[in-house]
């Protein structure tokens, strides 16, 4: 698998790092666009690439301003606009780099919602879209503590205002210690300002979701104690997609693709994308 770095300037003129993996042996037959969780980075998607990359593929995983390599404060946004035109530029300097290739978005997590907000803004340049644990329902949290988190979001914008259970990522110990050790994770509270973001980024998803009409996988853990499971479901019964796909795990953590099952989790994915990126007949 080969590996080039680069960097595009994100909206404000951020500076944000980005990989691209590739096979060895072969020109790609397509791409996969990845977008990463809170606190997290890109680097933490390398065998997952390994996989996609086997099977023919390119893989492009920029970390998200405040995240990994990339400029600005950790895990701070101004906008979560940010994130979505941040991830439009990535694209479009990796095809101008790399050339045009058709396109799948992954996104999970808080990356799952970014990349359900950039498909509804440019569905005509993606062939589909995978939502892995996506934080896209706001569901669990009271309409007081949604007002507060509003004014806090005003008043106190980079106050961190939710602790998360990081330690529950995983069934696997290795790979929660991995985290915990990785000095480019960023395992903070979420920001006043970045929730009250993210909540409205979630009323967005949820108005647009009927006119998301590309294929659409939905990929979800049972047990997962950092988004609500249901979101999933959620998702799958409302997108407007007639080519959509829920593959639920029972007993997985957050992170499916790190758990102890990963093999056939990633199975699923590969599958997926490949049936999508294969020319009709």
């Amino acid at each position: 698998m080969r590996e080039v770095q680069g960097g595009s300037a994100g909206r404000g003129n951020l500076q944000l790092f980005w990989r691209v993996w590739g096979p060895d042996d072969s020109r790609a037959t397509g791409r996969v666009l990845i977008s990463h969780g809170y606190a997290e980075h890109g680097g933490r998607y390398h065998h997952v690439a390994e996989r996609l990359t086997a099977a023919g593929l390119s893989v492009v995983v920029p970390d998200h301003r405040g995240h990994g390599r990339s400029g600005g404060r950790a895990v701070s946004v101004a906008r979560f606009d940010d994130y979505v035109e941040d991830l439009h530029r990535v694209a479009l300097d990796v095809a101008a780099r790399e050339g045009a290739a058709p396109t799948v978005l992954l996104g999970h997590s808080m990356g799952g919602l970014i990349a359900a907000v950039y498909a509804l803004r440019h569905q005509p340049e993606l062939i589909g879209l995978v939502l892995s644990a996506p934080a896209v329902v706001s569901t669990g949290i009271s309409a007081p503590a949604v007002a507060l988190g509003r004014l806090l979001a005003r008043a106190a914008p980079e106050l961190g205002v939710m602790k998360l259970p990081l330690r529950k990522i995983s069934r696997d110990p290795a790979v929660v210690a991995a985290y915990l050790a990785d000095p480019l994770v960023h395992p903070r509270r979420v920001r006043a300002r970045l929730g009250a973001e993210m909540l409205a980024a979630m009323d967005e998803v949820a108005a647009g979701l009927p006119r998301l009409t590309l294929p659409v996988l939905v990929m979800q853990g049972t047990l997962d104690a950092l988004v609500d499971p249901s979101a999933a479901g959620y998702v799958h019964a409302r997108v407007g997609s007639p080519d959509r796909t829920m593959r639920v795990y029972p007993g997985l953590y957050h992170e499916i693709f790190n758990e102890p099952e990963r093999d056939r989790v990633l199975d699923d994915l590969v599958a997926w994308v490949r049936e999508r990126m294969a020319p009709p007949r």
